[in-house]
């Protein structure tokens, strides 16, 4: 029977690389979430300025455009710092990427190597069970005709 001498080692990259895949997804998710408030900064930002010029038609105190004033620039600081945030995280995200091909691609070269001691293993079988053939049925022969030939070409 068949047995890979590497198997735990195999299991060993399939688990590690099963946990980096996780590891990778998370900070997928955890980036989408950060480029969502950012967008959701944005529009604020957006809604606000809109909201102000809408108002300056009418009539405003200095203090409420000190207040949106304030407010906007607030709101670009942790646009500026939702930015900085996402660009760490991507950078981050593309070294768990790296991770990641890394762990599979040290599985795979150990599924290879196990793909390859299979086949070897079945041809030996093959080449094994051929020559058992071989030998008995030159056994049935010789037993059935054995003295009769043996005598005829001498």
């Amino acid at each position: 029977m068949f047995r890979f001498r590497f198997e735990q080692i195999l299991n060993y990259r399939k688990i590690l690389e099963e946990q980096v895949m996780q590891e990778f997804s998370e900070q997928v998710r955890d980036l989408e979430r950060e480029k969502e408030h950012l967008r959701s900064l944005r529009s604020q930002k957006e809604t606000l300025l809109a909201e102000l010029l809408r108002k300056q038609a009418g009539t405003l105190t200095a203090t409420e455009i000190s207040l949106y004033f304030d407010y906007l620039k607030r709101l670009r600081e942790r646009e500026v710092a939702r930015v900085i945030l996402i660009a760490d995280k991507e950078k981050a995200l593309e070294l768990k990427r790296e991770e990641l091909v890394e762990a599979m691609k040290r599985r795979k070269i150990m599924e290879i190597l196990k793909q390859k001691k299979l086949e070897n293993y079945w041809k030996e079988w093959n080449h094994k069970e051929s020559v058992e053939l071989n030998e008995q049925g030159i056994i049935r022969f010789l037993k059935r005709y054995g003295d009769e030939k043996i005598d005829h070409n001498l």
